[in-house]
């Protein structure tokens, strides 16, 4: 579990093609902790360090910050790609990322886990907060205070939900790549403790890439070829924030956009069945978001 590392920064719009940049245009291990770092990429100590927590969070680097093969496709892929987060593809792509390989623990905990079996999808901080505190008493996990959770949870917000306009805040916190996802807000209406009420918006999502939401699921079911509908639905529906029909419109896309894909409703069981899974079709789904 980590629930900290971020420095209380939320990612900003150019800090992941900054911090890929940075590590291509160096040869040393560890080059986050480096002198160089603070002014090649023309941020504080802090932010450094909270660069390279995003990176790690979002799967762009492994442990020994060597760019992954997802960053490649998005980043440094000559023929496309998508470095400047321009396509919406991508952007949830991130999202699965960031949600599925759980290194910045609280997205799959809020995302998947808190609101699996509900049918209410708003919370608030106190809620989220008791949450986590409970699943770390579960797992007896007792190094993470109060005030780490909490800072954690707004950091959360932050990469979802826009403040309130301001000139203090109007450049810096409308930066935020997830953003334009719109997959939480505020309610506008608070709790008993004067804490927002905010909302996942689940929703069809006409505008996801069935080639994104393809890679997605070969992605996280890694070389399974038979996968049930709830157990997409548990984990990439929760992820992408996908409703029921939003998640069976999607299936039926791309199954009719390639034939490898096969969704069967037999005897009340719903399965998604795979022709092929391994890393050639993952790229090819990704070939077909980035134009190669």
């Amino acid at each position: 579990m980590r629930f900290s590392g971020h420095d209380t920064f939320h990612c900003k719009e150019q800090w992941l093609l900054k911090g890929i940049q940075f590590i291509d245009s160096q040869s040393i291990e560890s080059p986050f902790r480096s002198v160089e770092a603070i002014n090649k990429l023309g941020v504080g100590k802090n932010m450094v360090r909270s660069i390279h927590y995003w990176l790690k969070s979002f799967a762009l680097i492994d442990e020994e910050d060597t760019a992954t093969f997802y960053s490649d496709y998005i980043f440094k892929n000559d023929k496309g790609g998508d470095r400047y987060l321009e396509n919406s593809a991508t952007l949830f792509i991130l999202q699965y990322l960031l949600t599925s390989k759980e290194y910045a623990s609280i997205y799959s905990l809020v995302f998947r886990d808190f609101f699996r079996n509900k049918a209410n999808h708003e919370f608030t901080e106190l809620q989220v907060t008791t949450y986590i505190k409970r699943v770390l008493s579960e797992l007896e996990i007792r190094k993470f205070n109060d005030n780490t959770i909490r800072s954690d949870f707004k950091v959360f917000v932050r990469t979802y939900v826009p403040p309130k306009k301001n000139i203090k805040t109007l450049e810096d916190d409308f930066s935020a790549p997830l953003l334009d996802l719109k997959l939480i807000s505020d309610t506008g209406r608070k709790n008993d403790l004067n804490q927002p009420v905010y909302r996942i918006n689940k929703a069809v999502r006409p505008e996801l890439s069935e080639y994104a939401f393809a890679f997605c699921v070969l992605d996280f079911f890694d070389k399974e070829v038979a996968i049930d509908f709830t157990d997409i639905a548990n984990n990439i529906g929760s992820f992408l924030c996908l409703s029921s029909e939003g998640l069976e419109e999607i299936l039926g896309r791309i199954c009719q956009s390639d034939k490898r894909f096969v969704f069967k409703s037999d005897a009340g069981v719903k399965q998604l069945q795979l022709k092929q899974n391994d890393l050639c079709i993952k790229e090819e789904m990704l070939n077909k978001i980035y134009g190669e």
